[in-house]
């Protein structure tokens, strides 16, 4: 462990000397390059067979450092559940914790590659890499991107766009490098985390001004449970979004298997989300996960969501289905997201 530490720090040691040749080449200050946001949400829970709980869900801090040169620094740490409340514990902060979400590097090779060093989100899908509240609709996360794989790693990846006609091949290639023996709370951990994912932008080449984004994406991963006989699995997933008019639809499907080819889980969701007027947006959702060793759950949602500011998000919703499942319980849920 002394030795992984030693290599770690080393490696930001010489990771910032770079940056200080880079800020040389450039002839700017490297304290410019700095920038400091972050976010936050707050939500309001009313479950069919639990206590009612207003809780408030975290407070992220991002750092950045970008001065237009072939590297770059990301950062985000985050305090989890600084604060909760419900009538039988009252207020309390029980459930906090300090959680280091991503810290990476990347180094642009040239204008179709380039390398990511460090802790980030695995790139499987859209949720997953686009989770943070004030970027997504719901203040429910589909089932099937938090059971069926890791959610994040430490390594390396390989990403970048190839451009075609109208069109870009999207690609990401990650490995795992240093392995994380912390576990936070309830969470999974894995290891041997490899895999990739390959899109394909503006499938449908629309031209109409009012057309958005059309994206298809193929995703592929091993990785095991880092536990004592755990077995190997293997995960293929699509996902896709889709814009038009006022209409946005995104869904994801997985399925996976071990290594001997049993069955190890599968699930996904359809969602859309639809403009209504003065930026309230009518969502709903379908969803469902299949698990072996734990009841199957069926969810649907139905939500209204408000753009306060393109930065603030007020959400409302009601789920419904079967199974119980601590990360979308049934009944009723409203929150508050905000990026600063």
């Amino acid at each position: 462990m002394a030795n992984i530490l030693l290599r770690c720090v080393l490696s930001v040691i010489s990771l910032c000397l770079l940056c200080k040749s880079l800020m040389a080449e450039e002839d700017a200050s490297f304290w410019q390059g700095f920038r400091v946001g972050g976010y936050s949400s707050i939500d309001l829970r009313i479950p069919r067979t639990e206590t009612t709980q207003l809780k408030w869900n975290e407070l992220s801090m991002i750092v950045t450092w970008d001065q237009g040169t072939r590297l770059k620094f990301f950062s985000e740490l985050e305090l989890e559940n600084p604060l909760s409340y419900n009538r039988h514990q009252g207020l309390h902060s029980k459930e906090s914790y300090i959680h280091f979400e991503r810290f990476y590097f990347d180094y642009n090779l040239n204008a179709k590659t380039n390398v990511r060093a460090g802790r980030f989100l695995t790139p499987i899908g859209r949720w997953n890499q686009l989770h943070a509240p004030p970027l997504v609709w719901t203040t429910s996360r589909p089932l099937a991107t938090t059971e069926l794989f890791p959610y994040a790693l430490n390594g390396l990846m390989v990403f970048g766009n190839i451009p075609f006609e109208s069109r870009s091949l999207e690609y990401q290639l990650y490995a795992e490098g240093v392995k994380s023996d912390r576990k936070e709370r309830d969470e999974t951990t894995y290891r041997d985390v490899n895999g990739g994912r390959l899109a394909i932008n503006n499938l449908f080449n629309f031209t109409s001004e009012n057309a958005g984004l059309n994206t298809i994406g193929l995703n592929v991963s091993s990785f095991q449970e880092r536990f004592t006989g755990s077995p190997s699995y293997r995960l293929i997933g699509l996902d896709f979004l889709l814009e038009f008019d006022r209409w946005e639809i995104t869904g994801e499907v997985y399925s996976r298997n071990t290594a001997q080819g049993k069955d190890a889980g599968s699930g996904g969701y359809l969602q859309s989300a639809y403009l209504l007027k003065d930026e309230w947006y009518l969502i709903n959702r379908l969803e469902n996960l299949h698990m072996p060793d734990r009841p199957n759950a069926e969810r649907w949602m139905i939500g209204l969501t408000k753009r306060l500011k393109p930065n603030q998000l007020l959400k409302f919703e009601m789920v419904g289905g079967s199974g119980e499942y601590e990360d979308v319980p049934r009944g009723f849920a409203t929150s508050f997201a905000v990026m600063f």
